[in-house]
């Protein structure tokens, strides 16, 4: 019996022993954590911008952006979109936008809030006093507010941030890689070319009985164009800075461009562009008594590069340094 009871204290002991083991272990180990839902992405000002869910009721003032959304995700998750994608003239996306079926500007807050969106996305030219963004703020909408790109790496930089937001990161990844294998095809093409073509885009409006306003700006350092020449291969000879105002004798006799590229659009008496494949401007830009002079014009090198392409500073700008190779350097895209 004495035997017993001690075999029996000794198993008592064991499992006290071994519960408390067990226990310690438990609470020795590591806590896990509960992921954080949702996705955080930097704003314009490098302030973060949390993504609760998956947005489902997305508006998109500016054209860059919605170029990018539209191809991201399925047009049934965007409520909104600016007016100015309707026109097929300078934008790609103009037929797909058309599944959308409000239209939206930066100055109707109202007609915003009323669509009920999950998700607005911005730039800081049409939001540059910040006004619509402390308004859709104060009504619990969650605003993401981008710069505009300038570059094609700023574009990959958007197209990645943006992708997430909209929780298509792996597409964003796709479009970001078939944007750049464009781009290092033209680059592979022209990387031998000695010499390389002077061009120069020329943008200028005359009336109808040819009177010309004058350039309204230079297209050199830190524009699209510039950015859109140099990856061509082509050299831009605007010295002037982004969309300063010059004057045609010093594009005639300080950058003398070899090819002028021109706008492929005119606008009507609404101001509505239409694409007109530059033949208003070309033509008039022939009989212009100052550029006629122009080794461009004497050479009857004048280009409307597609505004489609031109204007934008989504990933479809690849295909205006497409285009531009392709009239620089014909014979390598035979």
């Amino acid at each position: 019996m004495k035997g017993f009871k001690i075999r029996h204290k000794a198993s008592l002991l064991c499992a006290l022993l071994l519960a408390a083991i067990m226990i310690a272990g438990c609470n020795s180990a590591p806590q896990s954590k509960s992921e954080p839902s949702g996705i955080t992405v930097d704003n314009a000002n490098n302030e973060q911008v949390t993504i609760a869910n998956e947005p489902q009721r997305i508006v998109v003032l500016p054209i860059w952006e919605a170029e990018m959304v539209i191809e991201l995700i399925d047009t049934d998750r965007i409520v909104g979109l600016s007016p100015f994608i309707d026109s097929p003239a300078t934008s790609v996306c103009a037929e797909k936008a058309a599944d959308v079926k409000e239209r939206v500007s930066s100055n109707q807050a109202e007609k915003i809030l009323a669509l009920q969106p999950d998700l607005v996305l911005l730039d800081t030219f049409n939001d540059f006093d910040g006004s619509l963004t402390a308004t859709l703020k104060e009504a619990g909408i969650t605003v993401l507010t981008l710069e505009s790109p300038m570059s094609f790496e700023q574009i990959s930089d958007r197209i990645d941030i943006i992708s997430k937001a909209v929780f298509a990161p792996e597409k964003g990844q796709q479009i970001i890689e078939e944007m750049q294998q464009r781009l290092d095809s033209i680059k592979q093409r022209v990387k031998n070319v000695e010499q390389r073509v002077k061009v120069m885009y020329y943008e200028d409006y005359y009336s109808e009985d040819g009177t010309s306003d004058g350039m309204l700006c230079a297209y050199g350092p830190g524009s699209t164009f510039d950015e859109i020449a140099s990856a061509a291969g082509a050299v831009n000879v605007c010295t002037a800075q982004n969309y300063s105002a010059v004057s045609k004798e010093t594009v005639l006799n300080d950058w003398k461009p070899e090819l002028l590229i021109v706008p492929s659009i005119k606008y009507d008496e609404n101001f509505n562009a239409v694409d007109d494949q530059g033949k208003t401007i070309i033509s008039a830009i022939k009989n212009d008594k100052i550029l006629i002079s122009l080794p461009a014009v004497k050479n009857d090198r004048l280009y409307a590069l597609p505004d489609k392409y031109r204007g934008s500073t989504s990933h479809y700008m690849a295909y205006a340094v497409e285009e531009l190779a392709r009239v620089c350097y014909p014979d390598l895209f035979e």
